[in-house]
């Protein structure tokens, strides 16, 4: 079922599923934790156990998501005229800190055994513990991505692409496992090495988004074009003077001039910005924050 209605309506479904992001992703990670470290110490498995370690940090990473998203929907105030979305790019950066930390723990870990050579041979107890947490992580992978891109949000989409990147790594684990099982002992700390590999590639993207937003990136130039567009079909704009515009969390913050006649009385000005706030604010998605100030046609940094 589509999640936009008319006008790009969100859904009431679409809002449970966003408020439930991060319980799902909570008590997802717990189950899978639970049943990896049992599986991965029983099945006497490295490569499960740095799997059940990823599972652990995401609880962690979970906690945060829940507190982050409540704070994030808190309104602007006096102190925070632009909301307090940005908490959710410090959250993303958090997690790719996090991520980063735990891999080179792993891959120390994995490679002193290598070194120090392999004497055991994981069960096939660990390859069942494996296929559950593919075929969990994919659902939870599925439901924040769908979540995060309805609503705009940094960190339900960090989160998504961090139960992508699960995905992965179980997979390098259950490669580990099965060559183990073949006979090849020290395929099982080399998965947990592959592992933590992976684990490092979705910090390094985490850590590259959640620093763009917090330095005010702006957004994409296709959408500022659309802004563009939208601004110049409005009735009294002879063109834009200057366009601003970066993300907050999920919404998008827009600051422009708007070039309007000379001889337009302040009153008419202002309903012509009034106008542009309507228009966009219909026509654009996650726009949370408008300034839209008029100057005279002859104003600086002229851009039709």
């Amino acid at each position: 079922m589509s999640c936009r209605g008319a006008k790009n309506e969100i859904l009431p479904e679409c809002h449970w599923c966003a408020e439930n992001v991060a319980g799902l992703a909570l008590w997802g990670n717990i189950g899978l934790f639970v049943i990896k470290l049992i599986c991965g110490t029983a099945g006497d498995s490295r490569a499960v156990v740095a799997d059940a370690v990823h599972s652990a940090a995401d609880v962690v990473l979970a906690l945060i998501l829940m507190i982050c998203l409540r704070v994030s929907n808190t309104p602007p105030d006096r102190d925070h005229p632009y909301g307090h979305g940005n908490i959710e790019y410090i959250a993303s950066l958090f997690v790719g800190i996090s991520l980063s930390t735990i891999s080179v723990l792993i891959i120390t870990s994995a490679v002193s055994e290598i070194l120090n050579g392999v004497t055991h041979q994981p069960s096939v107890l660990a390859l069942v513990a494996l296929i559950i947490s593919i075929i969990g992580n994919e659902l939870m992978f599925r439901h924040s991505l769908c979540c995060g891109q309805r609503f705009g949000s940094p960190a339900m989409i960090a989160n998504a692409w961090e139960n992508r990147a699960d995905v992965y790594s179980t997979i390098a684990a259950l490669v580990g496992v099965v060559g183990a099982q073949l006979g090849l002992l020290f395929m099982d700390p080399v998965g947990a090495i592959l592992v933590a590999a992976l684990l490092i590639w979705s910090a390094v993207g985490m850590l590259r988004s959640s620093w763009q937003g917090i330095m005010d990136h702006a957004v994409d130039e296709p959408f500022e074009r659309r802004i563009r567009r939208h601004v110049l079909s409005v009735a009294g704009v002879e063109g834009i003077a200057s366009l601003k515009t970066r993300s907050v969390g999920q919404y998008l913050s827009i600051d422009l001039k708007v070039e309007v006649a000379p001889d337009l009385a302040l009153g008419e000005a202002c309903a012509t910005c009034a106008r542009i706030r309507e228009v966009l604010i219909e026509r654009l998605e996650r726009v949370g924050l408008i300034t839209v100030v008029p100057v005279g046609k002859e104003g600086p940094n002229h851009d039709r």
